[in-house]
């Protein structure tokens, strides 16, 4: 019996070493797409991903292929995918971790799968089936996305907005599948049924450039009487355009300040002013994916946009134009807003001194009660009370040289 438990425990143990996930971190899919390629092509995904396929199966459509990032190549152990055995490539990362050494941890980005048989010929040229799952890669830069990696939750009886450019719907319940559409200014791109548990996407291909612009994991959904609730996770939106990101091409032009001068601080608005110097249809400002500002027939000019107050860190403000084409653009910059130390100097000393005062009141109230209880005796200034004055002088002086300090970043 002892022997059999020993064995059960290896195979256990032997089993958890040699599993390639084992240990492997995962973020948000960011792409998802099914393709055919031939051999010679050249497949280009997000964050500067991109893959050659050098040599093909004509039988079953397994296929030879080349990773690069950026234009390097990445040297993988099996660089060679097949259905039950696909392509997949781990990043190892060195990580900061607090109090502890640099700890080196692998992150999931990339499987390719060809489609089991699945294998076109035409005029002597052989096509392969794959499937194409990416998944974000945490050293790479993100910055296409309108939303990324986000939750939502959603009804029947209403639309999801995503970024005033995109809506989402539920349409039915069939057995264990929801129906979802997804429109962008009405028109349908669009509806599919999906299981718990599976992504909902839309992408689109040009030649060897597979876009995902829409991908969302189905977490769980349910029916009442009334309404179908569905729960969304991983939710990323990518516009299906160029994104120039801080390039911003001649002729628009994006600048964020603040209103009373000096830098963006939180807990401040900020103005964005936006030049465009052609007539578009529609313009949209989005600060974080979240609509600010719209605009219908715009000519060229220079428009302006306010903001709500903001939290310290990087944003993201992006300028949306449709021209009369319904052709849709978009232009995004990052700006950072600084924590605001005056405010909270200032803030933390107005408690103290409050502080301060309250306890002082306290101690007068203490010094009142204890003489009414001896006529006799006279009110003579406690060394508590005394600390206590000092203090609050020393607190208000203190305030005093800090407000005038502070007062020039005004």
């Amino acid at each position: 019996m002892k022997y059999i438990h020993f064995v059960i425990i290896c195979i256990c143990l032997l089993s958890a070493f040699s599993s390639p996930a084992a240990g492997v971190r995962t973020n948000a899919m960011i792409h998802y797409s099914e393709i055919d390629v031939m051999v010679g092509d050249e497949v280009f995904l997000e964050q500067g991903y991109s893959f050659k396929v050098l040599d093909m199966n004509s039988n079953n459509g397994d296929i030879w292929i080349e990773l690069y990032l950026n234009g390097e190549k990445i040297d993988l152990d099996d660089d060679f995918a097949k259905e039950d055995d696909p392509l997949e490539y781990v990043r190892s990362v060195t990580e900061d971790e607090d109090d502890e050494d640099d700890k080196e941890i692998d992150y999931f980005i990339l499987r390719i799968t060809p489609e089991d048989d699945d294998v076109t010929v035409s005029d002597d040229t052989v096509y392969s089936t794959i499937y194409i799952e990416q998944y974000i890669d945490p050293v790479e830069d993100v910055d296409d996305y309108l939303i990324l990696d986000k939750s939502y939750s959603m009804k029947s009886d209403s639309e999801l907005e995503l970024a005033d450019l995109y809506t989402l719907e539920v349409k039915d319940i069939d057995d264990d599948e929801v129906s979802l559409e997804l429109r962008l200014n009405g028109e349908l791109l669009k509806e599919d049924e999906v299981k718990e548990g599976e992504y909902f996407y839309y992408t689109v291909c040009k030649s060897t450039e597979p876009q995902t612009i829409f991908l969302a994991n189905v977490e769980a959904f349910f029916e009442t009487d009334d309404d179908i609730t569905v729960f969304l996770d991983h939710l990323s939106l990518q516009q299906n355009s160029i994104s120039h990101g801080s390039d911003t091409p001649e002729g628009i032009g994006i600048r964020v300040e603040s209103p009373v001068g000096g830098g963006l601080k939180a807990g401040r608005l900020a103005i964005i002013t936006y030049y465009l110097d052609d007539s578009f249809s529609e313009s949209r400002i989005l600060v974080d994916g979240e609509l600010l500002d719209t605009r219908k027939e715009v000519s060229s000019g220079t428009y302006k946009a306010v903001t709500d107050e903001l939290d310290a860190g990087i944003h993201k403000v992006t300028l949306v134009t449709i021209d009369e084409e319904d052709d849709i653009s978009h232009y995004s910059e990052e700006f950072s807003v600084s924590v605001n130390i005056k405010d909270n100097i200032t803030e933390s000393i107005a408690e103290l001194a409050s502080s301060a005062a309250e306890g002082l009141g306290k101690e007068k109230d203490n010094s009142s009660s204890g003489a009414s209880s001896d006529l006799s005796l006279p009110s003579v200034p406690s060394e508590s009370n005394i600390s206590s004055a000092i203090s609050l002088i020393v607190t208000a002086g203190v305030f005093i040289i800090f407000f005038g300090f502070f007062k020039k970043f005004i």
